[in-house]
């Protein structure tokens, strides 16, 4: 992935990301390391999963940003850190989806869009 942004915690953690936007969403991707695993944490306003470099597998999480920011076109780097807190601190809420899981969840959502 390329991120072309840093986010600096308090305690001086860089996590680079990158960032677009569209009329329904803001979407984020960030670099991150959850226990010993590399992955990227992908947010939109909807929700997050992260997916894992090693294996493809996702822990997808049905806590919305847009419940704790609403309303809002784009997050500040404040929100960003603050939601990944918020995941960490849930993290047992998450559902962890096998990489062969996502692509059958992938193949149903391009045939419903067909």
């Amino acid at each position: 992935m390329s991120y072309d942004k840093i986010i600096v915690s308090e305690n001086g953690e860089e996590f680079p990301y990158s960032e677009s936007f569209d009329d329904d969403s803001y979407y984020y991707e960030v670099s991150i390391v959850l226990g010993d695993r590399d992955g990227e944490l992908f947010i939109s306003k909807w929700g997050s999963h992260i997916e894992f470099d090693d294996d493809g597998s996702w822990l997808d999480f049905e806590i919305a940003p847009n419940e704790f920011f609403p309303n809002q076109k784009e997050l500040t780097h404040e929100n960003i850190l603050s939601y990944m807190v918020t995941l960490l601190d849930r993290e047992s809420e998450g559902k962890v989806l096998s990489k062969e899981e996502v692509e059958k969840h992938y193949q149903r959502f391009v045939k419903s869009e067909q």
